[in-house]
């Protein structure tokens, strides 16, 4: 992208700024899903249900889509937005293919290692697989143009004119998967790992936005990926 570096912003502030946004983003999230559960119990709502928990998630990610937005304006950055051209398009077929077969690749060396975390959607799945199929339709429409918007739009967005567009990529991809933590239990080295498996996905998607200049491609990219995956769980469950 062209967004001019603006050599005043401090490096360490501005790195400092979006490990705030950060945390500040997963603490509106998490009072999303807490606005979102307490009328579900008072109305006696079974909260383990398939649709509470997609309703849950949901919430969650709109606390992301509503910091990521609000940085962005607030910080009045660049954040290009259109359909795709046929070159992008492209693109957007490459980059799913490249993302896909590094989940793979390296999903394969996480089992070969035994550093596969409990996951929180595999222990939900387990109980009801249709709710896989609900958040690979909450995946379209809001959880990956809110996590790119937050990630790539804002954070890198930001990170860039600081330190420009490699770093900002690293370091937007590192929180990227650092968010991810949560969706995860058991031993710590390999939720450690699956996050780092999530910031390489992470520093595709963010490659793709530097590359096209159009937040538009990173998302589908990164719904593209997501319905794939959970798709592809449900069948096999």
């Amino acid at each position: 992208m062209a967004e001019q570096q603006h050599p005043t912003l401090n490096p360490w502030r501005t790195g400092l700024e979006v490990i705030g946004l950060t945390v500040l983003a997963l603490v509106i999230s998490i009072v999303g899903g807490v606005a979102f559960i307490v009328p579900v119990l008072f109305l006696g709502f079974d909260v383990a249900a398939t649709a509470v928990l997609v309703g849950l998630t949901a919430a969650g990610q709109a606390g992301l889509l509503v910091v990521g937005y609000a940085f962005v304006r607030r910080r009045r950055l660049e954040v290009p937005f259109a359909t795709p051209t046929r070159a992008q398009w492209r693109t957007i077929a490459v980059g799913v293919v490249v993302a896909l077969l590094t989940a793979i690749g390296f999903s394969a060396l996480l089992t070969r290692l035994d550093l596969v975390p409990e996951s929180v959607v595999g222990e939900a799945a387990a109980v009801d697989p249709t709710f896989l199929l609900g958040l690979a339709v909450l995946s379209v429409l809001l959880v990956a143009p809110a996590e790119e918007l937050l990630f790539r739009g804002a954070i890198q967005g930001r990170l860039r004119q600081s330190v420009g567009p490699v770093p900002a990529i690293a370091i937007a991809s590192l929180l990227f998967g650092s968010m991810h933590v949560a969706n995860y239990t058991g031993r710590v080295v390999p939720i450690l790992a699956t996050s780092l498996l999530l910031a390489v996905i992470g520093a595709i998607f963010g490659t793709l936005y530097e590359r096209t200049g159009n937040l538009v491609v990173p998302i589908v990219v990164h719904a593209t990926y997501n319905v794939v995956l959970l798709v592809t769980a449900f069948v096999a469950s």
